[in-house]
């Protein structure tokens, strides 16, 4: 926080970066869908996040000034300059670990938003909640599928198992996040007390970090941002 009370642009632009990347990883099932409702359920998320962190890099960029855009600050600032939360760069995988990640920073954001609904920071305040409502959507969805892939075949629980393997390091990392004044600790805690009843019905057994994680958020996102960032590179001046 400044003496105005307004909450830093580096924890802005973690939730803007955030909210970005997992919205383009989450779009990237776009037409690629298990079924024609899920396809259309899973990119109304995406489009969830893309609006919410435009309004994020819209507030970093008015506040900034010096012509600052959000166009900018999404497709040409240096991959390595991000401040997203790693779990949301890391690729999908399959539709288990894409659900599971999904569940996962859904619960995230959904401590996170409820917290800065209320924050001395008015207009970051005003973005949360409204954005609270869509993590809570996310949650729900996301977290149906995780019961559906734990609770269902050998195959779907095998998936299930294998996603959270390769997951785990990142999302047991999530503790050591602090953002916007609220001590990573206690996020952790409170998403743990929230994904009790839906890990239970999963048989989803605890996340521990014990053993590295074989997928890599800074290569992830340098991959998906030497994508996302093409085209605007190229013409950075291109008026649409």
């Amino acid at each position: 926080m400044n003496d105005q009370g307004r909450v830093s642009q580096d924890d802005l632009l973690c939730l803007a970066d955030s909210c970005l990347l997992l919205g383009h990883r989450l779009s990237e099932w776009c037409g690629h869908g298990p079924i024609l409702e899920e396809d259309i359920a899973l990119t109304n998320c995406a489009l969830d996040l893309l609006g919410q962190c435009r309004r994020l890099y819209q507030l970093v960029a008015a506040r900034e000034g010096g012509g600052q855009t959000e166009d900018r600050l999404a497709y040409l600032r240096d991959p390595d300059a991000f401040g997203n939360v790693p779990l949301a760069a890391l690729p999908n995988g399959d539709y288990a670990q894409t659900m599971l990640r999904a569940w996962m920073l859904g619960l995230w954001f959904s401590v996170v938003w409820e917290r800065l609904a209320s924050a001395a920071d008015a207009e970051l305040a005003a973005i949360a909640r409204d954005a609270v409502k869509e993590a809570h959507g996310l949650v729900r969805h996301a977290g149906g599928w995780v019961v559906r892939f734990g609770d269902g075949t050998e195959e779907s629980r095998h998936r299930l198992l294998a996603a959270a393997e390769r997951l785990a390091h990142w999302i047991v990392a999530l503790e050591e996040i602090d953002v916007a004044g609220i001590p990573g600790a206690r996020i952790a805690l409170e998403v743990a007390e929230r994904a009790r009843e839906v890990a239970e019905r999963a048989n989803l057994p605890p996340f521990t970090a014990a053993h590295p994680s074989p997928l890599d958020p800074v290569e992830a996102r340098r991959e998906l941002l030497a994508e996302m960032q093409a085209l605007p590179r190229q013409h950075p001046e291109a008026v649409w």
